[in-house]
């Protein structure tokens, strides 16, 4: 009887071993008010992918962004920078955008900062974790592309919570802005400040100075990058 008992219960231990089992995901409540999530930034910028003037210094700034309602943006295509989005996308500084992102707080907009490290020149992916709430459900971040005049990638509102419950994993591919604040033609080009700013628009160059058309490289469509949200909490 011991026998049977012991092989069934090792029957039983591998048919849910085959099936799957029950996944870490599967134990978090998908309805929560508030939850966990990792943002994994994994970066394609190499000098196979878009070789023309390619620097040797490349390098991404560190993340910065928030989570937040419906009521603001971070950037959009078409509008023009803040000056924090401008500070980051020229310098890779977040101070400005961080006391932007402190006002839209106290507006009652934003629920938390997301700051993290960046890719430096030897790496290829940078993850930073940040909470979210049902009250906030967007996320937006942006780096700066280094060396570069003015040109930086990220995501705007990206909905975490949808359909009533929250997204085990989401993943979006990355394009490449102009901040529309200098008239620099490529990674290295002295400054030529632009005032006013003129309005975001996805990256496009001639072709003898970078690989990019609307955002993306020109002949393959390669992406820069992506960003990874997965729930872990």
């Amino acid at each position: 009887m011991k026998l049977f008992l012991f092989i069934l219960s090792a029957v039983t231990a591998l048919f849910i071993q085959g099936c799957g089992g029950s996944s870490d995901n599967d134990s978090k409540d998908p309805t929560s008010q508030t939850a966990r999530y990792t943002l994994d930034f994994d970066s394609d910028w190499d000098a196979a992918n878009f070789p023309t003037n390619y620097p040797t210094n490349r390098h991404f700034s560190g993340l910065i962004g928030l989570t937040h309602n419906a009521q603001v943006k971070l950037f959009e295509v078409g509008q023009t920078a803040s000056a924090g989005v401008i500070s980051v996308a020229e310098t890779g500084s977040k101070s400005t955008l961080e006391s932007e992102i402190g006002i839209i707080q106290n507006n009652g907009n934003s629920g938390h900062t997301i700051s993290g490290n960046g890719i430096p020149a030897t790496g290829d992916d940078v993850e930073v974790q940040f909470d979210i709430s049902q009250d906030y459900p967007l996320v937006s971040v942006i780096t700066m592309l280094a060396p570069s005049p003015d040109w930086f990638t990220g995501v705007d509102s990206v909905v975490l919570f949808k359909d009533g419950k929250w997204q085990n994993e989401v993943e979006v591919q990355l394009w490449v802005y102009d901040a529309g604040s200098d008239s620099g033609i490529d990674f290295t080009a002295p400054d030529f400040p632009i005032s006013p700013p003129n309005p975001i628009y996805l990256l496009t160059t001639l072709r003898v100075d970078t690989d990019f058309q609307d955002g993306v490289q020109y002949q393959t469509k390669q992406h820069i990058g992506t960003f990874k949200f997965e729930r872990v909490d």
